[in-house]
Order: C-alpha cells, then sequence, then structure tokens
C-alpha cells in the first residue's frame, strides 16, 4: 500500500544524495574514466562494488522504511532509480551506453537519450508493490 509520506520522504532523499554522490562520493570522475571499466572497486559479485553493497543498499532500505513490508520494499526500489537520475541530472550529462549504470541489464534509446533498462523495471517493480497491501 502506497504511503504519501514516506514516499516524499524517500524522494527528498534521493535527490539530496544524488547530489552528496555526485560531490563527494564519485568526485574523481572528473579526472577517471566514466565508464564501466574505469570504476576502481572491483565487484563483489556482478558488477556491484562493495559501495553499493554495504552503503549504498543498507542505507537505501533504512530510508525507505515504512509498513506495510510491500510499501517499504517500493519505497527501495523506487529510491534507486530516482536517486540514478538526478545523479545524472547532478553531473549535467545524460547517461551513455558506456557508463555503470547500463552495466546492469543493458540500455535501450529514446530519440537521443540512453534509458538503463533496469530504470523502468524497477518502475514496475515498485509500482506492484505500491499496489499490493501486504
Amino acid at each position: 500500500m502506497f504511503d504519501p509520506g514516506s514516499f516524499l520522504r524517500v524522494a527528498v532523499f534521493g535527490v539530496l544524495y544524488a547530489g552528496i554522490e555526485y560531490r563527494y562520493v564519485n568526485r574523481y570522475e572528473r579526472e577517471s574514466p566514466t565508464t564501466a571499466e574505469g570504476v576502481s572497486e572491483k565487484p563483489v559479485f556482478w558488477v556491484i562494488t562493495p559501495y553499493h553493497l554495504f552503503l549504498l543498499l543498507p542505507l537505501f532500505v533504512t530510508v525507505s522504511f515504512t509498513l506495510p513490508i510491500t510499501a517499504w520494499a517500493g519505497n527501495t526500489f523506487f529510491l534507486a532509480v530516482l536517486e540514478d537520475i538526478v545523479y545524472f541530472v547532478w553531473r549535467g550529462k545524460s547517461v551513455t551506453a558506456e557508463d555503470w549504470t547500463t552495466t546492469l541489464f543493458g540500455s535501450f534509446r529514446v530519440g537521443r537519450f540512453v534509458i538503463p533498462l533496469w530504470w523502468p523495471l524497477d518502475i514496475l517493480v515498485a509500482a506492484a508493490l505500491f499496489w499490493v497491501p501486504l
């Protein structure tokens, strides 16, 4: 079940954290390659780095808390997409096919824009979780 209060909290946090990530966490981006091959951390599994597994995931799960559990999960999925989209807004450049975010499931084009495939999938999962009242 959708919880507007927690959804608003998650949206505000996503925008703020994307700015923090751009400004402080990924500030080496100006001097280093931004491609998946240029990421300095070795993945723990698949393309997931220690940063994602040990900082981002627990932080997003904590910030997204609300009851019922499906709204909590929906908030977490929504936060992941929102933070990633806003990160590129802060960066001032659109997603390219070489960016790390496209390595998860690939990407597709809409006009001149590259959209990571996981963005619409995450939004659909979040919407389904908000709809199911468990």
